[in-house]
């Protein structure tokens, strides 16, 4: 599949990516590379193939959960810039309600 360089612009603005003018066409080539590996991965025959999440045996690590005392309201507002009722205040980013 062969892309034009119209559509690798246009795939460049939606990924919000600055594609300067001499980089299209080795992006474009690039591109093309990619998608002709992925059509022959495509062809491959994988009715035979367990789905896996890994290749390998692996198992997550959990570790038990334990109740521990919080951070005391103080400490964790002793840098804050802008304390405000033992919260942390930010700025208002819309209209409306009190600061």
């Amino acid at each position: 599949m062969a892309l034009s360089e119209i559509q690798v612009k246009h795939v460049a603005r939606l990924a919000r990516l600055r594609v300067e003018s001499d980089e299209i066409a080795q992006i474009t080539q690039d591109l093309d590379r990619v998608l002709e590996y992925v059509a022959q991965l495509s062809q491959l025959d994988t009715d035979t193939v367990e789905p896996t999440m890994h290749v390998m045996g692996l198992a997550m690590p959990l570790r038990a959960d334990e109740v521990k005392p919080s951070l005391p309201v103080d400490a964790a507002l002793k840098n804050a810039p802008d304390p405000r009722d033992h919260m942390f205040g930010v700025p208002r980013i819309m209209d409306g309600g009190d600061a």
